[in-house]
């Protein structure tokens, strides 16, 4: 294999290791999002938009501080955690407006169960937040 084939598979590795973290890691998120926006919903019963809302930055916090100490930790950028943090929120409430824009259209336009569609959503909106925060909020070249 060839220098540039060999850095080309390493990165390719690198970034399926990440993407396979990234992904447990959301997938605890999502076991955060979901059962939070139960507990809002049916227990404080708030709205299921905003209960959506709260359990997703909820989960985005769980989310940061499991990326940052344990899928990203080996290769991120030397960056404060503050800064740090301050960009995996905004980058992840791109993916919270469009997980909320689905959840609109899945529960009040196709009667879906607020859950489902919540779930759905989360998938929809994870491939952009990993792709982003990998490269913008961890600093790992693409």
């Amino acid at each position: 294999m060839a220098v540039g084939e060999q850095k080309r598979s390493d990165r390719f590795s690198l970034f399926a290791k990440h993407a396979f973290q990234y992904y447990l890691v959301g997938a605890s998120g999502v076991l955060v999002n979901l059962g939070l926006l139960y507990a809002i919903k049916e227990y404080a019963g708030l709205w299921y938009l905003l209960s959506s809302a709260i359990a997703i930055y909820l989960s985005m916090t769980t989310n940061f501080i499991l990326n940052k100490t344990w899928t990203f930790k080996d290769t991120m950028a030397k960056q404060r955690t503050i800064f740090m943090y301050g960009k995996f929120i905004a980058i992840s409430l791109v993916g919270m407006l469009i997980q909320l824009g689905f959840n609109y259209i899945f529960v009040d336009k196709l009667a879906m169960y607020y859950i489902l569609a919540a779930l759905i959503s989360i998938v929809i909106a994870s491939g952009v937040n990993f792709v982003l925060n990998r490269h913008i909020t961890f600093g790992i070249k693409l």
